[in-house]
C-alpha cells in the first residue's frame, strides 16, 4: 500500500504542476470531420507548425491544444485526406471544426499501416495496430468477405489455433483473453459459419484498434488485448448507399441525413444463402442440411448543441445450423450502445454510456423422440461507463473515469423434446456478478526526447447469488473429479465472495532521433470472465463462468521492450518487440472433464500458473504502387497445474509465425494482392501407451501427458485482383469486382491429428490427419456504391 501511495502521491504532483503552467495559456478546440459525409476523423493530426506543438483527436474526432496568446498556422492532417492549413490569432479560448476533404490521389487508399502514416509508431508512448476499414478490404477476402479479425492476425503476436478455429490469440493468451468490443459493448462469441466471417460487417465499420504490447488503464476486463472496434456515424450531408454481391453471402448499407449536418443514420445488413442452395437439391441428404447467418447494424446520431452529441448504435447477429432435421444448432450476438458526448470547457471531454449485451446459444437433437433434448445458455451484460479526457496542455493529457457492469449468467437448462423422451430437464444454477472500475491515465511529455504514459485501474468484482445459492469446498484426490463439502447458503443478491485488484500500468518512450524511438511497458491486467472449455478449439457452445468462492481472478504481469524506425519519411518502418507475461490462477481440467451441463463443475477444475514470452518482429513499406509487410513471431506459451510438475505448452502455442503482405497498384483500377501464412504446428496430446484386449489394440495417455506432441507446420497462400469500373463523370454509382482464392497452392493443412486402427490391419495403429479446408477456394463479389 505504500508503494500505491507514492504512487498517486506523484501522479498529483505532476498533475497540479502541469495545471499551475496551464493557467497561462489559452486553448483552440473542435472536431475533425471527413467534409464529404460528416465521418469524424479518430487519430487525425494537429500540428502548430514552426514549433514542436502536436496533438490528435480522440475516438470522437475531438482535439483541444493550449498556447500562448498570438498568431499560429495550424495543420490538420489524416491518412488519405488533403492536409488543411489555417492562420489563426488567438486571444482567448476558440473553437476551431475542420473539415477535410480526401485526397485526389487515391493510390494512399492501398496504403495499409498501423498508424497514422507511421508517426505514431515512433512517437506516441503506447503503441496500437490500427486497420481502417479501407485498408482491410485491400487484402484477399475469404469467400468475397473482409474480415477485420483475420486481418489482425498478419499482424506480429496474433495467431489462431488453425483454419476453422473461433476467435484468435495473443501473445499466448487464449481466445477467451481478449477483450472485443463493437461500439464499447463486448462481444463473447466473434465468428459467423465457424470462423469462416467474423460478425463485423465491414461496410458498416469504421475503423478498428488492437491493444496488446502496452495496455491502457482505461482498458481492462481482459489479459492478453483488447480489439476496439467502431460503427461509422451515417453520412450526414447526403444519402448514399454500398453493398456486396458473393458467392456466399451479401450485405448492404444505407445511411444518408436525418437532419443535414446535424444528425444522421446508418443501417447495414448481411446475410448468407448456402441455406437456400441447399433446399433446391434433389439429395435429400443435402437439402434437410441447412446452415446460415446474418447480421444487422444500425447506429444513430445527434450533435444536439456545440458542446453535447448523442449516439445510438446497435447489433444483432445469429447463426443457424440442422443436419438433417435431426441435430441443430444456434448462437448469436445482440448489443446495444446509448453514448452522450459532453464538452464542459475547451480543455475537459466527456463520454457517458450505457451498454447492453446478449449472448445466447443453444443446441438441439432431434433424430429420436425417446432421445431428443433441447439445451439453452446465454450471459447478459449491462454496463455504465463515464470517462473524462482532460487536455492540461500540449504535454499533458488526462484520462480517466469509473464504470459498473452486472452479468447474468445461464450455465445451462436442458428441456427433453417429446413427452416420450428419456430425458429428465435439468436447470443449471444461474450464476450472478457485479463490476466497479475506477482508473486514471496520464500521458506525459517530459521532454522532446522523454514521454511517459502511466496509470492506475482498480477492479472489483462481487459474486452474487442468484436466488437462493448453495456454493462448496472441494477435497478429493489430484487428478480426478472432487466431491463437495462444507456446503454454505445465500439468500438472493447476498455477497458470496468479493475480490480487489489493483491494476499499475507504465510505458516510456525515448525518441533517439526525429525517426527513430525505443519503448518500454510494464501491466498488470485481471481477469474475472472465464471461458469454461476443454475441447481443441472454442465453440458457440462453450459457457462463461464468472469469478466466484471457487473460482479466483486470472492475472497477468507484462513486461515488453522494443525498437522502433521509420525511413523514407515514414515510407519505410522497421520494429522489433521482446516481451515476457507471467500468468496467475489460469483454469484447466482434469483429464477428460465434462463440462457441459455438469452441476459439480468445480470439481474437475485444476489451476495453476503460467508464461509466454517471445520476440515480434515487423518491417513494412507503407506507399507507392506496392507496399506490405513481413512480420515474424518467435514464441512460447507454457502452463503448469497442479496435475503436472512441469510447464507443458498450450494448445495454441506456436513457436514460429511468418505472414507476408502484398499489395501491387497494377493500374489505377486494377488492384493486386497476396499473403502467405506460416505457422509452426499446434501442439497436441498423443497416446504414450497402448495394450492390446482381444487381439484389438487400445490406446491410452498416462496422467502425466498432456499437449506431448505436434501436429505438422500450416502454410497458405491467399490471391486476390480487384477491377474498379471506370468512374464516369456526373455519375454516382461505381462498382469493382473481387475475384479471390483462397488456399491458392490447394494445401490441406491439418487443425488436428488422431489415432485410428488401421482399416487394412486391425492389430495396427495409424495417425490420421484432420483438415478442415483441403483445397482451393474461388470467389467472385460484386460490390458497388451509390
Amino acid at each position: 500500500m505504500n508503494t500505491i501511495r507514492l504512487f498517486i502521491t506523484l501522479a498529483l504532483g505532476l498533475l497540479l504542476q502541469q495545471e499551475t503552467f496551464a493557467q497561462k495559456k489559452v486553448t483552440i478546440s473542435g472536431y475533425l470531420k471527413d467534409a464529404s459525409n460528416g465521418e469524424i476523423l479518430p487519430g487525425a493530426a494537429i500540428i502548430v507548425k514552426n514549433t514542436i506543438i502536436k496533438a490528435s483527436s480522440n475516438n470522437y474526432g475531438f482535439y483541444s491544444i493550449s498556447l500562448n496568446p498570438g498568431s499560429y498556422t495550424l495543420s490538420y492532417s489524416y491518412v488519405g485526406y488533403e492536409t488543411q492549413e489555417k492562420l489563426v490569432r488567438i486571444t482567448k479560448d476558440t473553437v476551431i471544426s475542420v473539415q477535410l476533404g480526401s485526397a485526389s490521389k487515391q493510390m494512399n487508399e492501398v496504403v495499409v499501416s498501423s498508424s497514422r502514416k507511421g508517426s505514431d509508431n515512433v512517437r506516441k508512448p503506447i503503441t496500437v495496430t490500427a486497420l481502417s476499414v479501407n485498408q482491410i478490404k485491400q487484402l484477399p477476402p475469404m469467400l468475397g468477405e473482409p474480415d477485420v479479425i483475420k486481418s489482425f492476425q498478419l499482424m506480429p503476436g496474433v495467431s489462431t489455433v488453425g483454419e476453422g478455429a473461433s476467435g484468435f490469440n495473443v501473445r499466448g493468451g487464449g481466445v477467451d483473453q481478449n477483450l472485443v468490443l463493437l461500439d464499447e459493448a463486448p462481444l463473447y462469441f466473434t465468428s459467423h459459419l465457424f470462423n469462416l466471417f467474423s460478425v463485423t460487417n465491414p461496410d458498416a465499420m469504421r475503423d478498428a484498434s488492437l491493444y496488446k504490447s502496452d495496455m491502457p488503464a482505461r482498458f481492462g476486463g481482459r489479459l492478453s488485448s483488447v480489439l476496439d472496434t467502431r460503427m461509422k456515424d451515417g453520412n450526414n450531408k447526403k444519402w448514399s448507399g454500398t453493398g456486396g454481391l458473393g458467392l456466399i453471402a451479401s450485405r448492404f448499407t444505407v445511411e444518408g441525413p436525418i437532419e443535414k449536418d446535424k444528425s444522421s443514420v446508418i443501417v447495414s445488413g448481411r446475410r448468407s444463402y448456402t441455406d437456400l442452395f441447399t433446399k433446391q437439391s434433389s439429395d435429400r441428404d443435402i437439402r434437410d442440411n441447412s446452415i446460415y447467418f446474418y447480421d444487422l447494424s444500425a447506429k444513430l446520431n445527434f450533435t444536439l448543441s456545440e458542446k453535447d452529441r448523442l449516439y445510438l448504435s446497435g447489433y444483432f447477429g445469429k447463426d443457424d445450423m440442422s443436419i438433417a432435421k435431426s441435430f441443430g444448432m444456434q448462437w448469436g450476438n445482440g448489443t446495444g450502445t446509448v453514448r452522450w458526448n459532453h464538452v464542459f470547457n475547451p480543455k475537459l471531454f466527456s463520454n457517458t454510456s450505457f451498454i447492453y449485451s446478449d449472448y445466447k446459444y443453444e443446441l438441439g437433437v432431434m433424430n429420436d423422440p425417446a432421445t431428443s433434448f433441447t439445451w439453452k445458455a446465454g450471459i447478459i451484460d449491462y454496463s455504465l461507463k463515464n470517462s473524462y479526457n482532460w487536455y492540461i496542455n500540449s504535454k499533458s493529457t488526462v484520462y480517466f473515469g469509473l464504470d459498473a457492469a452486472l452479468h447474468e449468467f445461464s450455465p445451462g437448462t436442458a428441456e427433453p423434446g417429446s413427452e416420450v423422451s428419456i430425458f429428465n430437464p435439468i436447470k443449471m444454477k444461474a450464476e450472478r456478478a457485479a463490476e466497479y472500475n475506477l482508473y486514471a491515465d496520464h500521458e506525459l511529455a517530459l521532454s522532446d526526447a522523454f514521454s511517459v504514459e502511466y496509470g492506475l485501474r482498480y477492479s472489483l468484482f462481487q459474486s452474487l447469488a442468484s436466488g437462493n445459492t448453495t456454493v462448496y469446498d472441494y477435497e478429493g484426490e489430484t487428478g480426478l473429479e472432487k466431491k463437495p463439502v462444507n456446503p454454505k447458503n445465500f439468500d438472493d443478491w447476498n455477497t458470496i465472495k468479493m475480490y480487489h485488484n489493483l491494476q499499475p500500468r507504465l510505458s516510456l518512450k525515448l525518441q533517439t532521433s526525429e525517426n527513430s524511438s525505443v519503448k518500454a511497458s510494464y501491466s498488470r491486467t485481471a481477469q474475472n470472465l472465464h471461458l469454461i472449455s476443454n475441447t481443441i478449439s472454442s465453440s458457440p457452445l462453450d459457457i462463461w463462468a464468472p469469478s466466484s468462492y471457487n473460482v479466483k481472478p486470472e492475472l497477468a504481469d507484462q513486461v515488453s521492450a522494443g525498437y522502433f524506425r521509420n525511413f523514407k519519411n515514414n515510407k519505410y518502418e522497421v520494429s522489433a518487440e521482446l516481451y515476457y507475461r507471467k500468468l496467475q490462477n489460469q483454469l484447466d481440467f482434469i483429464n477428460n472433464a465434462q463440462t457441459l451441463l455438469n452441476d459439480n463443475l468445480p470439481g474437475v477444475m485444476v489451476f495453476g500458473k503460467g508464461r509466454a514470452y517471445g520476440a515480434e518482429f515487423l518491417v513494412r513499406k507503407n506507399e507507392g504502387r506496392f507496399n506490405g509487410w513481413l512480420s515474424y513471431t518467435l514464441s512460447r506459451a507454457e502452463r503448469k497445474t497442479e496435475l503436472f510438475k512441469d510447464y507443458y505448452p498450450v494448445r495454441h502455442d506456436k513457436t514460429h509465425v511468418v505472414s507476408l503482405v502484398g499489395i501491387y497498384q497494377l493500374k489505377p483500377r486494377i488492384t493486386l494482392s497476396g499473403t502467405y501464412n506460416f505457422a509452426s504446428g499446434t501442439p497436441t496430446t498423443m497416446p504414450d501407451s497402448k495394450f492390446e484386449f482381444e487381439g484389438i489394440p487400445v490406446q491410452y495417455s498416462s496422467e502425466e501427458v498432456r499437449n506431448n506432441y505436434r501436429i505438422p507446420s500450416f502454410h497458405r497462400l491467399d490471391l486476390s485482383a480487384t477491377f474498379k469500373r471506370k468512374v464516369i463523370p456526373g455519375r454516382k454509382f461505381t462498382s469493382e469486382w473481387v475475384v479471390s482464392l483462397y488456399n491458392a497452392t490447394n494445401r490441406k493443412n491439418p487443425f488436428s491429428v488422431y489415432m485410428r486402427q488401421n482399416e487394412d490391419n486391425s492389430a495396427n495403429l495409424e495417425a490420421v490427419r484432420f483438415s478442415v479446408f483441403g483445397t482451393v477456394i474461388p470467389s467472385v463479389t460484386w460490390n458497388f456504391k451509390f
